[in-house]
């Protein structure tokens, strides 16, 4: 999340440089300047290009045509289910264009290239459906990736930072990369949409705190209405500026601004020079500072600034008058900078006047040039990007204002807890829990119950050609978005396999899983039902289910997905008729009430023979503290006419 550090009325181009960077999902790239529609051919021999270093390539320089061909190696998980999508989280915030190939397919694009040259400012994150065929879950496919960037974005030469404005910097290399990923259509929709959804509940505490300022500032202007105070109406002016940049930046993080990058170069101008305007005179005003050489220097700056931005914005084609153009551009945005710092620090040291106010807005300025020469500027802490130019803004806001609603930040940073994320997997999960089919001989009975939102328990249940039934019950460990993807996968998995044994299950589940838990597991067990009151069981750490109201022994394995190595044996058990199975998650055993006791066990043993529903409610009751499933099987054996 780019918070105000976005506020570009006093970032450098290059500052913009060092935000975020995205590891890229393979190392393994390649890259070539110059359009090249060859390296859309999947079999095209790209030997020749150049390797991209950690994931990475590097940015054309200015005076090419800007082009630039990268061919990426992407794993499909065999676990994924067609249709399929590719996703891509893009590093930096490019002006420009971008086409994506998979496996010589086009499958998707972003604005438009030369020479109608329509620009757009690339998203950070895009998903893209593949057309039928155009790649196999569990095969390589081969993404190319044809991106066109604009002047701006280009470095003059190696190691140079006159421009490379929204390029991806690291030193004196300006670099860019992405991430991709191909799976499932609904599931990759899915996480993208909860992402974004994510990024901008995280956005609404600083939202909802610029929005206070603002009203703060209308407060003052009323104020000034009366007092007629100079000092006051730059004040509000300042106050009010700043949601108005908050919301303009969130919207376009978010992909909410539907515009040509050249209309949104031409917007941002316009928010631009009134606001540096109107902090060279904020501070000449509240410290009663002097007018004189620095105060028109800095009105100079910024004029010289935005001219030089707006060439930029606008302008598709390189050209010495935008080399210029850019280069000025860097410089008078650092001298305004370095005026900026030197007013308020004289104010702070030598003034002894207005302190706090001083110190934060000197803190802007300073974060602005310390990103602009490679120092770190931005801290992220849990779903916060903590910056210093957000404390300036928001510290000098609140010293002006009282610093009155600190408190209703915090509440606000409690309040996402990635709500938006968690419904859109919610709403996803729900679609794998259906109604128990009906299978002759068999009364099926089952009940799902999340502790929050989504869930890591899962239930599938098979008729089996034989006239039996295949039960697989299972529990992911772990909470949250993680979880509930895993359960995803793994129901996919399912539906995959063809009917086989219960320990084939397992060792089929297994190969999927292991590698792609960090440090997780599954517990799972398997349970094949014959027409005959037949039982063949096999359990992978998972709870054993009871018979009649008693548990049953059978071989207890390894949990999946923590070695390949793992083996699982299997058990045979006799139903008679009229007998009932129960399984359940640990759900149902770790039930605590207030006081601390867990449901355990021996009440586990006591109502296991009674309906699902009943058995899910006693649980819930006593104190659910994780997902509860439970199923229950009723053997009814169809009488065959002789």
């Amino acid at each position: 999340m780019r918070k105000l550090v976005l506020l570009l009325c006093l970032l450098s181009p290059a500052a913009l440089a060092q935000t975020s960077p995205t590891t890229p999902t393979s190392p393994v790239i390649r890259y070539h300047y110059g359009d090249n529609m060859q390296g859309a051919n999947p079999t095209f021999d790209d030997s020749g290009w150049v390797q991209g270093q950690n994931g990475r390539w590097r940015l054309p320089l200015f005076d090419s045509d800007g082009f630039v061909w990268v061919r990426i190696p992407v794993a499909i998980p065999t676990s994924a289910s067609e249709p399929l999508a590719l996703r891509w989280q893009l590093s930096g915030t490019h002006p420009g264009a971008a086409e994506v190939f998979v496996n010589g397919r086009a499958v998707g694009a972003q604005g438009a290239f030369p020479p109608s040259g329509d620009p757009v400012y690339l998203p950070p994150s895009a998903v893209f459906d593949l057309p039928a065929g155009a790649a196999t879950p569990g095969s390589t496919a081969v993404v190319a990736m044809r991106v066109w960037y604009m002047p701006r974005s280009r470095p003059t030469s190696r190691g140079s930072q006159i421009t490379a404005a929204f390029g991806e910097g690291s030193g004196s290399n300006f670099r860019t990369s992405v991430d991709l990923a191909i799976g499932n259509a609904a599931t990759t929709h899915a996480v993208d949409r909860a992402e974004r959804l994510s990024g901008l509940l995280g956005s609404i505490p600083d939202l909802a705190l610029n929005a206070l300022l603002g009203l703060t500032g209308l407060g003052l202007f009323v104020f000034w209405c009366w007092t007629r105070r100079a000092e006051l109406a730059w004040c509000s002016a300042l106050l009010i500026s700043y949601p108005i940049y908050e919301g303009f930046f969130v919207a376009t993080d978010q992909g909410r601004l539907g515009i040509h990058y050249q209309h949104w170069g031409l917007l941002w101008v316009l928010l631009t020079f009134p606001t540096m305007l109107i902090t060279v005179e904020f501070i000449r005003t509240v410290h009663g500072l002097p007018g004189g050489v620095w105060r028109w220097t800095a009105h100079a700056c910024w004029i010289v600034f935005n001219a030089g931005t707006l060439a930029g914005d606008l302008v598709l084609h390189p050209s010495a008058g935008l080399h210029v153009a850019l280069a000025l551009t860097t410089w008078s945005v650092q001298i305004f900078n370095l005026i900026t710092i030197g007013a308020n620090l004289w104010v702070l040291f030598v003034r002894r006047y207005n302190r706090v106010i001083a110190a934060a807005m000197a803190t802007i300025p300073m974060a602005s040039a310390m990103a602009h020469f490679g120092f770190r500027a931005h801290w992220v802490a849990g779903y916060a990007d903590i910056s210093l130019f957000d404390l300036g803004s928001v510290v000098s806001g609140f010293a002006i204002a009282g610093m009155l609603v600190e408190r209703a930040v915090a509440a606000w940073k409690q309040s996402q807890h990635l709500r938006v994320e968690f419904e859109a997997a919610r709403e996803m999960q729900e679609q794998l829990v259906t109604a128990p089919p009906v299978v002759p001989g068999f009364r099926i009975e089952s009940v799902y119950r999340p502790a929050a939102q989504v869930g890591g328990d899962f239930y599938a249940i098979r008729p089996l050609d034989t006239g039996g039934v295949q039960i697989v019950v299972g529990d992911v460990s772990g909470k949250g978005l993680r979880a509930a993807m895993t359960v995803s996968a793994i129901m996919g998995s399912l539906r995959m396999m063809a009917a086989c044994g219960p320990a084939e299950i397992l060792r089929g589940l297994n190969e999927s899983l292991v590698g792609s838990l960090r440090g997780g597991f599954v517990t799972c067990l398997v349970a094949c039902i014959e027409p005959n009151g037949t039982i063949t069981v096999a359990n992978a750490g998972h709870l054993a289910p009871y018979r009649n109201g008693d548990e049953q022994t059978c071989d207890f394995g390894l949990p999946l997905g923590i070695t390949s190595d793992a083996t699982w044996g299997e058990s045979t058990l006799t139903l008679a008729p009229g007998d009932t199975l129960t399984f359940l998650s640990d759900g149902v055993v770790e039930a605590q009430n207030a006081a601390g006791e867990l449901y355990g066990f021996d009440r586990t043993r006591a109502i296991s023979t009674e309906p699902a529903d009943s058995i899910a409610l006693a649980a819930s009751t006593y104190g659910q503290q994780d997902d509860i499933t439970v199923l229950t099987l009723t053997f009814t054996p169809v009488a065959v006419a002789l």
